[in-house]
């Protein structure tokens, strides 16, 4: 959206990024509405066809959303300065992860923690656990709709191949890597996802192998994510000094 209105009625690029936001919004009230009604499996496999569908209209629409060729050609930030675009980024990412700490310590992260541990618990205590899983939607895709915009604007181009299944799978990587209980764990793999993504572009197969491997060994060993890490080794550490006392 963004890249559209700045290809074809040149708005400012604060007002290309307000309106991606805003579609982001819409898209993931929607999204979120469809998705609520399932559980399990159904919702998962949902959500991955989303861009899927997304990619077909983008392939069959070579009028007004480029086609297979994508669009390009709109203005960029920070007038393609790579340098001034990172601090850019920097500075959004910090900001964002600093709202999204404010809403974990506030209510809204308390009853979500709540949903998020005992759904039926929260229920029977009068939360209306449809709601509150709504506006995570809502807001997870105002976020998303941020960092695609950037993307968007900073590229000066998009294709259909950055709704491919494989930037679908990332996040996954990212959140369960870092520590899907956690904010600042999600962050920390973000990073290290990223650096992998750009070292692994030679080798698309086995990439996927290498992401499924990541998640396979870190539900199995570590849970938590590289955040509990440390929490697993003060724990070896002080059952260890217990056994040594005991002896």
């Amino acid at each position: 959206m963004a890249g559209l209105l700045s290809l074809n009625f040149g708005l400012p690029l604060v007002m290309c990024i307000g309106a991606g936001c805003t579609t982001a919004f819409i898209f993931g009230l929607f999204v979120g509405y469809v998705c609520l009604r399932l559980k399990g499996p159904y919702l998962g496999v949902v959500t991955l066809i989303c861009p899927l569908v997304l990619m077909t209209i983008v392939h069959t629409s070579p009028t007004y959303l480029g086609g297979d060729n994508g669009i390009a050609g709109f203005a960029q930030i920070a007038g393609g300065s790579l340098l001034r675009q990172f601090y850019i980024v920097l500075i959004v990412a910090t900001a964002c992860l600093f709202i999204t700490l404010m809403l974990a310590w506030g209510n809204l992260g308390l009853i979500l923690k709540t949903i998020r541990e005992d759904e039926a618990g929260a229920e029977a205590a009068g939360i209306n656990t449809t709601k509150y899983k709504m506006l995570a939607f809502i807001i997870s895709g105002v976020f998303a709709g941020l960092a695609g915009t950037l993307y968007t604007l900073i590229m000066g181009s998009v294709a259909p191949t950055t709704l491919s299944p494989h930037y679908s799978i990332l996040p996954i990587v990212m959140l369960y890597l870092g520590g899907a209980s956690s904010i600042v764990g999600p962050a920390i793999g973000a990073y290290i996802v990223t650096f992998l993504d750009l070292y692994l572009l030679a080798f698309p197969y086995l990439r996927i192998l290498i992401y499924a491997g990541i998640i396979i060994v870190v539900l199995r060993f570590f849970p938590g994510g590289l955040m509990a890490i440390p929490q697993g080794i003060r724990r070896v550490k002080n059952g260890y000094s217990r056994s040594r006392g005991t002896d």
